[in-house]
């Protein structure tokens, strides 16, 4: 039979253990980590330029672009389903740039712009042709594909309270 002190020990150990793990799971993967309040995701991480014309980008939801197409042609953007990726309203964008963009739930669409030439303006206008520009997007649900490298903390939290509980009963 076990001494009440070597019980004791044990389940403070296993306890020690589940909260460890429960950090390191927190720690590790930014999913079980990220608590979301609806607050904007910085652009810096992704911008979309003339380079990637005819591509496909991958996001998550709520990540957001920057399309940065630059400042020789007016462009005219049109998404196919913006309940998948919209432009977000009233954010003033640097020179060049035609908006900041964000997904809104999984599935794919396509951004396409249209640039005529800021010359065509002007009087007379120039006869420079007007370019094409397509984005292929794919939105992700990171919880959908999400799967633990470590057991779950909740199972580990429980399965060390339920022996701690056999241990303290056995005793009484």
């Amino acid at each position: 039979m076990l001494s009440g002190s070597f019980t004791m020990r044990l389940f403070v150990v296993l306890t020690l253990i589940s909260v460890y793990l429960l950090f390191v799971a927190t720690a590790a993967d930014p999913v079980l980590a990220q608590m979301t309040d609806g607050a904007e995701t910085t652009p810096e991480g992704k911008v979309i330029t003339l380079d990637d014309n005819d591509r496909t980008t991958t996001l998550q939801v709520n990540e957001t672009f920057l399309l940065k197409l630059g400042e020789s042609y007016d462009w005219n953007i049109t998404i196919d389903d913006q309940t998948i990726v919209s432009r977000v309203v009233n954010v003033l964008v640097v020179k060049g740039a035609q908006g900041i963009y964000r997904a809104h739930k999984p599935g794919s669409t396509t951004l396409i712009a249209a640039g005529d030439p800021i010359c065509r303006k002007t009087t007379p206008p120039c006869q420079a042709p007007s370019v094409l520009f397509k984005l292929n997007i794919v939105v992700t649900d990171p919880t959908a594909t999400y799967t633990p490298g470590i057991p779950a903390f909740e199972s580990i939290l429980s399965i060390s309270m339920m022996f701690a509980a056999l241990l303290f009963r056995r005793k009484n």
